[in-house]
């Protein structure tokens, strides 16, 4: 029968790469947001952990300051010549100016009995400041809220009061004022370059210093009452500030995660609020990450690339095989007289990618497919060897006596090598030019390899005719023995280099590797 208008003998067989690279592509992205979602959860726990910090560095910093102020003025009011009335207030007045310009605050001023404040200028009275009145009647240490004081009136302040007390009685006060800009650079050294905010509060709960976007003297509640509060309540947070407790809180404000922490200030009436944004901190903490992600698409490039290369170098041997078989759809139904066919063309035809036409062994890539499995299921209590026999001089010999000469040497040893193969239940293979591989199996100790390899390096070694001259062909033969989980670039490696061995040392002969 005849195939009418065949074409497919034409066309090339092949294998569409789009599903793998489709398929690598989606574990890039898988992986790209696997990554980004552990940023996520990263910078969550990165918001958390450099709140805490920053608010324990602000509260330590400027509860330092607090009290080291504290124990300054207490330190004076002990001394004599401030609590007693009798020493001039001149005195007073001066030696303070010259302690307040060494020590750099704001001012450091004498209180008398009356409530009346001295300076240079002269003298005023404090008698209607709250925070004289509560140091008057309780005699405790007072620490104000920031408020404008000074010669101008405008100049915003904390001020530090101590009493003096002689015979346990209120003679009057010692007090220095905090620069407030003294109070502002220690929230901006306590948050570096952090993406925060940091507030300090009051006792009315008014804004009094921050490096956010509150505004002086608002109610900070007026302000928190702006954020969508996740994990508490605005009354929940004034109750906590009231308590002196350190507690924490999650919200929503303008489409970004806020986390807030806050604790109260030591012998003061303040608070300490510090803030953290998701999207600034993600945006550091993803920044740390970005190696980590061009790395991983990378070596999905990288993998992927490989993957193609050895899908082409097996595609190769497939296209050839796939031809075979188109060669033999023609011969089968295209032939004028199909009652006859040839049937040694057509054997030829499908071994055709599989063996080697001039050795009739395998090809290499048989040979190395075909190794895989044989090392899998032999017998471990018997001896497996690798055999690399190399055809000496070959190039001498093709172009000595032309290259006739040399297929029929090369004819011989596959002809050995076959013998072998079956006798030992292996696998013999053509590995290149002047190359054949062989694998044995089934021996059963050292002195039976020995022996069999001897008596295959005898036998690789013939004459051959041409004319009325004999030439002496011969072969060297490297063996490497299979040890279980040895890999098979090592099984290669040690019969390669027992060949190179051999080659070094006059040919013609065998080697072992016993490592």
């Amino acid at each position: 029968m005849k195939n009418k208008n065949n074409k497919s003998g034409d066309k090339k067989w092949g294998i569409s790469f789009l599903p793998i690279l489709k398929y690598n592509i989606i574990l890039c992205i898988m992986t790209v947001l696997i990554i980004i979602f552990g940023v996520a959860i990263f910078t969550i726990q990165n918001m958390k952990n450099s709140t805490y910090e920053i608010l324990l560095k602000t509260d330590r910093d400027i509860e330092y300051r607090i009290d080291q102020s504290i124990r300054f003025l207490k330190s004076l009011a002990s001394q004599k010549r401030y609590y007693d009335p009798k020493v001039p207030i001149e005195e007073k007045i001066a030696e303070l100016d010259m302690l307040n310009t060494y020590y750099g605050y704001l001012m450091i001023r004498y209180v008398d009995s009356d409530v009346n404040v001295y300076s240079q200028r002269g003298a005023s009275s404090l008698a209607s400041r709250d925070y004289m009145q509560r140091l008057f009647s309780t005699r405790e240490v007072q620490v104000t809220d920031s408020f404008a004081a000074g010669a101008d009136g405008k100049t915003l302040n904390y001020t530090i009061a101590v009493p003096l007390i002689q015979d346990n009685k209120i003679v009057g006060a010692i007090f220095c004022a905090l620069y407030f800009d003294e109070i502002v650079n220690l929230l901006k050294e306590s948050a570096h370059s952090d993406k925060v905010d940091i507030t300090l509060i009051g006792r009315k709960n008014q804004i009094m210093s921050s490096i956010g976007n509150e505004n002086y003297g608002e109610l900070f509640l007026d302000s928190i009452r702006k954020t969508k509060l996740l994990t508490t309540t605005s009354d929940k947070i004034q109750k906590g500030l009231l308590e002196k407790d350190t507690k924490h809180y999650w919200g929503i404000e303008d489409g970004d995660i806020i986390y807030g922490e806050y604790t109260d200030v030591k012998n003061t009436n303040w608070n300490i609020i510090v803030r953290s944004y998701f999207w600034d901190t993600y945006k550091t903490v993803f920044g740390k990450f970005v190696p980590i992600i061009l790395l991983c698409i990378f070596f999905c490039g990288i993998t992927l690339w490989f993957i193609k290369r050895y899908i082409e170098s097996q595609m190769k041997a497939v296209d050839i095989l796939v031809h075979s078989v188109q060669e033999l759809e023609k011969k089968i139904y295209q032939d004028e007289n199909p009652d006859n066919p040839d049937f040694q063309e057509i054997l030829r035809l499908t071994s055709t990618g599989l063996s080697d036409g001039l050795t009739g062994v395998v090809t290499r890539t048989v040979f190395m497919n075909q190794l895989q499995g044989q090392l899998k299921k032999i017998d471990t209590e018997k001896i497996t060897a690798f055999c690399f026999i190399d055809l000496d001089d070959l190039k001498i010999i093709n172009d000595t006596y032309g290259h006739k000469l040399g297929d029929i040497a090369l004819k011989n040893i596959g002809y050995v090598l076959r013998e072998y193969e079956k006798k030992y239940d292996g696998i013999v293979g053509r590995y290149g030019g002047d190359e054949f591989v062989l694998l044995l199996t089934d021996l059963e100790d050292d002195k039976e390899l020995e022996e069999v390899v001897s008596e295959m390096a005898l036998r690789l070694h013939f004459d051959i005719k041409d004319g009325i001259k004999a030439i002496s062909i011969r072969c060297s033969v490297g063996v490497s023995i299979w040890k279980q989980n040895m890999s098979i670039d090592k099984l290669i490696t040690d019969a390669d280099e027992a060949l190179y061995f051999v080659k070094q040392n006059g040919k013609g002969d065998f080697k072992i590797c016993q490592r």
